[in-house]
């Protein structure tokens, strides 16, 4: 894929968190709601993020990657799980970004922004409780 296209897509993929926010803006009451659903279907997103990445490290790269990228993945889940700040949802999206460009290929991409897109959905909205604390 072109490498032009590649960053393309992982920005538009970054737009889930916008997106989500504004979804959070336009539906308050839900938020209030449904932030249980939210809050489980943002971890079960996190779980098809890091499964998918590790099966595409596993097959295109050594074990010793799979590994690290295992163990940043479930500090940040746990630190994000116990303490709920927003900087912890950043370093989430730097360590999504690692495999994306380690793995080359490019069904793997368009998987992954997919993916990475509706977790930023669940996330964006929410971010904007976080930001009101």
């Amino acid at each position: 894929m072109n490498p032009l296209i590649t960053i393309l897509t992982l920005i538009v993929s970054y737009l889930g968190i916008v997106f989500g926010y504004i979804l959070a803006l336009i539906a308050p009451e839900e938020l209030r709601v449904g932030r249980n659903l939210f809050r489980i279907g943002k971890f079960a997103m996190f779980l098809v993020i890091f499964l998918l990445a590790n099966y595409y490290l596993y097959l295109f790269s050594s074990i010793i990657v799979v590994s690290i990228f295992s163990v940043l993945m479930i500090i940040m889940f746990v630190l994000e799980l116990v303490y709920m700040k927003r900087i912890y949802e950043l370093f989430n999206y730097v360590i999504f970004t690692i495999p994306y460009f380690i793995i080359g290929d490019d069904t793997f991409r368009l998987v992954f922004a997919s993916v990475l897109f509706v977790y930023g959905l669940v996330a964006g909205t929410l971010i904007k409780k976080l930001l009101e604390l």
